[in-house]
Order: structure tokens, then sequence, then C-alpha cells
């Protein structure tokens, strides 16, 4: 995985100018009160939706970055929300439904570039539609079940989809 190089260029707390500190992990540091930035990956929580058919859901993102392109429904977390309950949150902002039988898959690392490049720490979980009528929303243009042998592998909006997806696969 690529580390960013971009970084801060001004201190989030006096607004003096920052420089890369130095050692092994360099993070911006303030020239004039020393507090030092720590860019983390941010977090996300996502599900892969499953059905008593054995399709799997993808969502067709609505917005940038990747808009149009395959997604698992899910976001970034919000601050001190649980992996799981974000995952729940997401469905019901995304899809309007709640889950159940919500299993942890696995953890991903991967980018997410808007402003500015990011490292994404994604959180992704396998369930089933526990109630609620589908309907796209939020940042959601569409949604699609689809058979394993037919997952659009040329079309998922980032790298980490797909290893979660061979994953959920393979077991």
């Amino acid at each position: 995985m690529k580390k960013s190089t971009a970084f801060f260029k001004y201190c989030p707390v006096c607004g003096a100018p920052t420089k890369l500190s130095t050692g092994v992990h360099r993070h911006p540091k303030c020239t004039r009160c020393d507090f030092t930035f720590y860019q983390n990956s941010k977090p996300t929580a996502s599900i892969i939706p499953i059905n008593a058919r054995g399709e799997i859901m993808l969502v067709k993102r609505g917005i940038n970055p990747r808009k149009g392109y395959w997604d698992t429904p899910g976001g970034f977390l919000e601050e001190w929300e649980t992996p799981e309950v974000g995952a729940r949150r997401e469905l019901k902002e995304e899809l309007g439904v709640t889950l159940k039988n919500v299993k942890l898959l696995g953890v991903y690392l991967d980018a997410y570039v808007e402003h500015y490049r990011a490292a994404t720490m994604n959180i992704v979980y396998v369930a089933e539609i526990a109630s609620g009528r589908i309907k796209p929303q939020d940042d959601v243009a569409g949604y699609r079940w689809f058979r394993p042998v037919q997952l659009p592998w040329k079309r998922l909006a980032f790298p980490w989809i797909r290893q979660a997806l061979k994953d959920y696969l393979r077991n």
C-alpha cells in the first residue's frame, strides 16, 4: 500500500507552518507550538448483504469518488461509533433496511481520494436483510443482487472490495 505524501502545511491548532518530523514515521509538526499531526487510517464499516439464493448485493455509487461503480453499502464511522453500529446505520441510511445474522468478515486497508488522499481501514461484515423495503437513498444510485459468477470485478469502486468478496467466496 502506497503511503500518502500529502500533509497539512499549516497547524490546525495555531495556524503556523508545519514541517515533516524526522525519523521512520514522518508526521507534520508545527514549527511554533510543537503540535504533531498523526495521520491515521480513517475507519469505515460496510456490509456484504447476502440472500437465501446465495446472491450478493452491491450498490451503485451515486457520488464521487468512483461514481457509477459498484460498491458495498457502508461508509465512514462517526466519532465514538462502533463498526457494527456504523454498518447498521449506513444500511438504514443508504437502503432503508435493517440487518440480521451480522458476522465480521475482515479488515482491509485501502485509500480514498476526495479532497486529499487518505488511508482507510475498511471493516467488513456479511449479513442478511431483516426488514424494510430496499429503496436506494443517500449516496446510492441503485442496487443489484449478483450471483457469484456474475460479480462485476472490473467495475468495483475500490480495490479492497475485490479482496473482501474473494474472502467471502472462499468461505
